[in-house]
């Protein structure tokens, strides 16, 4: 039965609270449903006591009751098919594949963020058409019109790369479709996927990394760490800017990858496992890296001396040793580096495909180098970044002649 709570002033009963118990949730607390009750005025202590507990009685049942019909009807609603639809493309985007297939608690923000950016120019290209009556031919006519007619917010055209994402997407939502049996025919069957050209990868020359290091010696010590460890490790962008001193082993000279660090406008800065798990790894570092590094860690030892500094991020927000860098603030701050010194216009990625370059001349192994990207096969870091400039071929010639006296 429901409990009865009196309330009482001067001696006269004016209320009662009474509380049902209905049951529990799903992780075993209790649900209880609460009322207050007023006695008709003029009855006496007593009889508003008698009066109370029949009305406690009835309410009761009549509130357990309405919670059983509100069960009944959540699980009938979850029991329920979903009735057949004749979806529209844009209905069944915005309705069914992004909550099912992105919004699903496994890709990551910058993912989702890349997908809507896509699909702000692909919707309106395709609203309020019927996606079975989406064609393979409209299919490739949008994509002729991304190649030839579009452009982005800069005025420049999209590149062979975005184009191939955009087909990608279409790809996913109709293999999705034909899969639920909402379509009979993918025409994603009938579209080839766009060409993508191969281009050499941005990456600095040996005469101008040289210079690179050079005009770094003038900037500030936690800048120049990040420059050195991006450039002589080959860590991405979001990985050197989830280091934390912990990752950092100063006896066996090597750094651990462990977590990356990304920001977007919907998600704000989040630091996560990196993306797939070729990338977590340990790597060597060069002892001039390790050197900058035992100094920062040295300033921060004094900025901070009651700090256990070993899990705060070794490139940390302004006054928050335990909050990573916006990674974009790093972007921006090398393309003011390079301007300024009149070196090529690269971004922290660059400096990536730098260090492999300079790696692979030097006489490096490409399972090496390929261990120290993080590249999940040996054959992206040979697409990539195996090429040989005529420097590489003459030496080769050289050889070749040398070995039978030619």
């Amino acid at each position: 039965m429901a409990t009865i709570e009196e309330k009482i002033c001067k001696k006269t009963i004016i209320s009662f609270k009474f509380k049902a118990f209905l049951g529990r949730d799903e992780s075993g607390k209790q649900i209880f449903k609460t009322t207050t009750w007023y006695p008709p005025s003029g009855l006496t202590n007593a009889k508003s006591r008698k009066e109370a507990e029949r009305e406690a009685i009835q309410w009761e049942a009549q509130v357990k009751e309405e919670y059983r019909l509100e069960q009944e009807r959540q699980a009938s609603a979850w029991e329920e098919e979903e009735p057949e639809r004749d979806y529209t493309f844009d209905e069944f985007v915005n309705e069914v594949w992004l909550p099912l297939c992105v919004s699903d608690g496994f890709h990551r923000p910058a993912t989702i963020t890349m997908y809507q950016s896509i699909l702000k120019v692909m919707l309106p290209k395709f609203k309020g058409i019927p996606l079975q009556k989406v064609t393979g031919i409209r299919v490739m006519k949008y994509l002729s019109w991304l190649r030839n007619d579009y452009r982005t917010n800069r005025g420049k055209p999209l590149a062979d790369k975005s184009i191939r994402h955009h087909y990608n997407i279409l790809r996913m939502i109709f293999n999705f479709a034909e899969k639920q049996e909402v379509i009979e025919k993918n025409p994603m069957k009938k579209v080839d996927a766009p060409r993508v050209s191969k281009k050499s990868v941005d990456a600095l020359t040996e005469e101008d990394a040289s210079r690179f290091f050079e005009k770094l010696k003038n900037c500030p010590l936690d800048f120049r760490c990040i420059m050195y460890i991006l450039i002589t490790t080959g860590l991405r962008r979001g990985e050197c800017l989830g280091l934390q001193w912990q990752d950092i082993d100063f006896q066996k000279e090597t750094i651990s990858v462990k977590r990356s660090a990304t920001y977007t406008k919907m998600s704000g800065l989040i630091v996560a496992e990196p993306k797939t798990a070729t990338s977590v790894r340990t790597i060597p570092v060069m002892k001039t890296t390790l050197i900058l590094l035992k100094e920062l860690l040295r300033q921060r030892e004094q900025r901070y001396p009651f700090a256990v500094l070993s899990g705060s991020f070794v490139f940390c927000r302004e006054g928050k040793p335990f909050e990573p860098r916006n990674p974009d603030a790093v972007t921006r701050h090398l393309k003011r580096f390079v301007k300024a010194n009149g070196l090529p216009d690269v971004s922290p990625h660059d400096l990536r495909h730098t260090c492999a370059s300079l790696l692979l001349s030097s006489g490096a192994d490409i399972k090496s180098v390929q261990e120290i990207l993080g590249h999940a096969d040996a054959s992206t870091t040979l697409n990539f970044y195996v090429k040989a400039d005529l420097r590489q071929m003459r030496t080769a010639t050289e050889k070749y002649a040398q070995a039978f006296n030619l």
